[in-house]
């Protein structure tokens, strides 16, 4: 417990000024006040914290330097956020919470970033996961958690946070083989952080230690570990049945695009399937009158997945096409001395791009119809979705709705839009919303990726369009896919929440079923016979 002496000591240590001290002097008091204020909860401290890294970065500083303010930024917004208790809080929309994961975000998609020694990288990275898991974005945590194990593949609270993050996909993934794997792989990953051979960034370790047995533990009273791992064969899939479709899968699976919980678990051949459905739902009979089929938003989620895995396609041709396509063949066009790209290949990137992209507008679409938001028709966007009609203030009924994902996808959403955030996410990101608006309305202007260099500096926008190289291009379309897969996943698992919270809410009463059968492959033609 903090004593009197402990809050006369921090007040004076506040006082303290920065203008003598050196850049690495400064920032070592900045990091030692922020320690200090979040143990001792002393909110002052936190906010003096974030004044003096203001004041320090006015200096011109040293590249990793910089990423070292935004990183401590990023502590300090969360010492403020466990002082006023946001941080475990149902509010959608919390100003520390959102502070933290700009700064964390600027900090790991800063070009000083690699300039960092290892450790550093990898707790940047652990925070940046750590809080997108906690916001509801748990599929996209496991990729940042794994990059943080790709710089150092001991590194402890990556191992055990990513442990804790698989807890929290699993639960919420309806398949039981699919969640039975995630458990193993969460159990393996937070024993991992226990093992002799785990790293740890700072002395005192034992809290940590001790949590993450006490995670490993609960889980072995829930799954059966042994005979799990025992059945999960990762390595036997559909490999495909050609050279081609072979190829397609790997690279599906390289990207994490199928839609299969296991495909976060790595490019392992049982993931390569889009096995991704929605929950049973439930309806009272007065719900649709004069209706007798299944409810709509089966048949509208189906187009979505089709939608996305033919985009998928789509790309996948457009990135690997080696060859002038016939249709190309004897179409005039003028060299306009910008090397520019034009092509059947080049115009499938392009159309993946924007129906990938239009599918988060459609998710939109589910969600309002689902939750009854009531959003004017044809006015919903993923952008407004969440918001009173004309105003920049989220819907009272979202404020401290008690759904994971469905907050994970309103936290998505704000990385393609909030005018902050979306300027300091990694480049395979940025612009993406001005990307898709050149494609649809004006003008994108595509240059051969090997002349990026000379012609581009970076994605240019002036009044005649919007310029960009073809590797930029296809990198974006490939982040905009997985955008899109993680949307179809969190409004899946959002709608099982509240189908799960309906039953659970009338125990006894009798529901009657209405079976629904997969469509064969067969009837996948153009035109069956």
């Amino acid at each position: 417990m903090t004593t009197p002496l402990d809050f006369e000591y921090l007040n004076k240590y506040c006082e303290r000024s920065i203008t003598k001290m050196s850049d690495a002097e400064a920032l070592a008091h900045i990091s030692e006040l922020i320690d200090n204020s979040h143990d001792a909860s002393f909110e002052r401290g936190a906010k003096r914290a974030l004044y003096l890294l203001d004041e320090l970065s006015k200096r011109k500083l040293a590249e990793k330097d910089s990423v070292l303010v935004e990183y401590f930024r990023a502590n300090a917004w969360a010492a403020r956020s466990h002082i006023v208790n946001t941080r475990q809080s149902w509010t959608w929309e919390a100003p520390e919470r959102q502070a933290e994961l700009l700064a964390l975000s600027r900090a790991s998609n800063h070009p000083g970033f690699t300039s960092l020694n290892k450790i550093r990288r990898c707790q940047i990275l652990t925070n940046h996961a750590n809080l997108l898991n906690l916001v509801g974005r748990s599929i996209d945590a496991v990729a940042v958690w794994d990059s943080a194990l790709h710089i150092i593949p001991n590194f402890a609270m990556a191992r055990g946070n990513r442990g804790n993050g698989l807890i929290t996909y699993a639960g919420m993934v309806a398949d039981d083989h699919a969640r039975a794997i995630l458990a193993l792989h969460a159990f393996d990953s937070l024993h991992a952080a226990t093992a002799k051979d785990a790293l740890y960034d700072s002395v005192d370790s034992q809290a940590a230690l001790s949590y993450f047995t006490n995670r490993a533990t609960e889980l072995t009273y829930a799954v059966n570990i042994d005979e799990v791992r025992k059945l999960q064969n990762l390595d036997r899939g559909n490999e495909g049945q050609s050279k081609a479709e072979r190829a397609y899968r790997r690279w599906c699976l390289a990207h994490r695009l199928f839609l299969s919980p296991l495909n976060d678990l790595g490019p392992h051949l049982a993931a390569a399937t889009d096995s991704l459905m929605l929950p049973p739902l439930i309806e009272r009979f007065g719900d649709r009158p004069n209706e007798h089929l299944p409810p709509p938003i089966i048949g509208l989620f189906n187009q979505m997945k089709q939608e996305y895995v033919s985009a998928r396609f789509t790309l996948f041709e457009g990135m690997s096409s080696e060859q002038v396509h016939f249709s190309d063949r004897d179409v005039a066009l003028m060299d306009t001395l910008d090397y520019p790209l034009y092509s059947l290949a080049s115009e499938r990137v392009r159309t993946a791009f924007r129906v990938a992209y239009s599918l988060l507008d459609k998710v939109a679409f589910l969600v309002d119809r689902y939750w009854n938001l009531g959003k004017v028709p044809g006015r919903v966007s993923f952008k407004n979705v969440w918001m009173v009609e004309s105003k920049a203030r989220l819907l009272p009924q979202l404020e401290k709705r008690d759904n994971l994902p469905l907050r994970g996808l309103f936290w998505l959403s704000k990385e393609l839009f909030d005018e902050q955030l979306k300027q300091t996410t990694a480049a395979d990101a940025r612009e993406l919303h001005n990307i898709r608006n050149a494609l649809e309305h004006t003008y994108l202007r595509v240059s051969e990726g090997w002349a990026k260099p000379f012609m581009i500096k970076e994605t240019n926008n002036n009044d005649f369009g919007t310029a960009i190289g073809s590797d930029a291009l296809e990198a974006k379309a490939i982040r905009v896919m997985q955008i899109a897969r993680s949307a179809l996943f969190y409004v899946s698992f959002a709608i099982g929440i509240e189908e799960r919270r309906k039953r659970s809410m009338t125990p006894d009463q009798r529901i009657g079923s209405m079976p629904l059968f997969g469509l064969d492959d067969e009837r996948k033609r153009r035109d069956p016979r």
